[in-house]
């Protein structure tokens, strides 16, 4: 079922909730109610773009409200920067197995360009995950200190192609497409450039 562009409404999921400023996640400054209602702005205006199948949905924050999302994205890298080392298990995707996750020690920074990920009630419903009810969820605010957003994460892809658990099947799309976008992110993840033809 289709939900209205023009009279949509906006629930923040629980997954997103996890990116709080003690997190290695991108987080917003004030409430979550306060988020919902910026990104239901933002929607109703058109600033937003498809994502990788329909039904997911990204919103293009304001420039002015991009400096109330704090970052660890783009964080530049300098001698004596403190990290940490941990085997664990990854919070909101705890039924994964533990891995090593590097964490940076530093304050985070103000972004400036912010897309959050929504996701309507169907396909959210599709794959067993649960949904607020709204006919759209914010399920991950993506903040950086670029203008270019990085592709998305390779694991991301993989769950999503194989349809894993926190997947979402990537229906119509093609193998050699979803082949082309797992070796542009890995690329990127290892700063890997293509030269130009």
């Amino acid at each position: 079922m289709r939900h209205s562009m023009k009279q949509p409404t906006i629930g923040v999921s629980e997954f997103v909730k996890r990116q709080t400023h003690e997190s290695q996640y991108t987080d917003y400054r004030y409430s979550w109610d306060e988020l919902a209602q910026k990104v239901l702005a933002q929607f109703r205006a058109g600033e937003y773009s498809p994502g990788y199948r329909d039904g997911v949905t990204i919103v293009h924050m304001k420039k002015e409200d991009a400096l109330f999302f704090n970052t660890y994205e783009d964080f530049p890298m300098f001698e004596g920067m403190k990290l940490t080392a941990e085997y664990v298990k990854t919070e909101g995707r705890e039924h994964e197995p533990a891995k090593v996750q590097v964490s940076i020690k530093e304050p985070k920074m103000p972004c400036f360009y912010v897309d959050v990920i929504i996701y309507r009630k169907d396909v959210l419903e599709e794959g067993g995950d649960g949904s607020t009810g709204a006919g759209w969820d914010i399920i991950s605010i993506n903040g950086r200190r670029t203008e270019d957003p990085k592709p998305m994460d390779p694991l991301t892809i993989v769950r999503n192609w194989k349809h894993l658990p926190g997947g979402t099947e990537m229906k119509g799309a093609k193998a050699e497409d979803v082949l082309e976008q797992l070796c542009q992110s890995i690329m990127a993840k290892n700063g890997i450039k293509e030269e130009e033809k």
